[in-house]
């Protein structure tokens, strides 16, 4: 009994750092799943001792495909925090934003990287956006897409 409520706590503590990750940023509800439900995204999350390589210790990344309608949704959410952040680099098709690497405001020493892409896939769109925090700088981070 003992170890299932150690392993509901432990849990617990899982998820409530997930979910002050993204405190600040506007797109904050999309990683909630409050505008595409959960059920529709694909989401990964990893820390610890395996990011290590990459100067991370935080990643989290969902993916889904919606109408131009959401998207549009979301790429506002992100162009507000494009707006506020230390430094952003953005491109635009029309009216939607398709790609933006994004630098909030570090949180104390940790540097923070919002990465968002939108294909066009027929009349929907194929969005990711990625949450990373860590040593990582901006050109590490450019140097680990131009590998992938």
């Amino acid at each position: 009994m003992k170890k299932k409520i150690l392993l509901c706590i432990l849990a617990l503590l899982l998820f409530s750092g997930a979910a002050l990750a993204q405190r600040g940023l506007n797109c904050r509800p999309v990683f909630e799943g409050k505008v595409v439900p959960e059920k529709q995204m694909v989401v990964t999350e990893v820390r610890g001792g395996g990011m290590n390589t990459y100067k991370l210790d935080y990643y989290r990344g969902v993916r889904f495909q919606v109408d131009e309608k959401t998207a549009l949704e979301v790429a506002a959410l992100v162009r507000a925090d494009a707006a506020s952040a230390e430094s952003a680099e953005t491109e635009m098709v029309g009216d939607l934003l398709t790609y933006a690497l994004i630098q909030p405001t570090p949180k104390g020493k940790t540097r923070r990287y919002l990465c968002y892409q939108a294909r066009p896939a027929g009349p929907a769109w194929v969005i990711t956006i990625l949450y990373l925090e860590g040593r990582a700088t901006l050109e590490d981070l450019r140097s680990m897409f131009e590998k992938q």
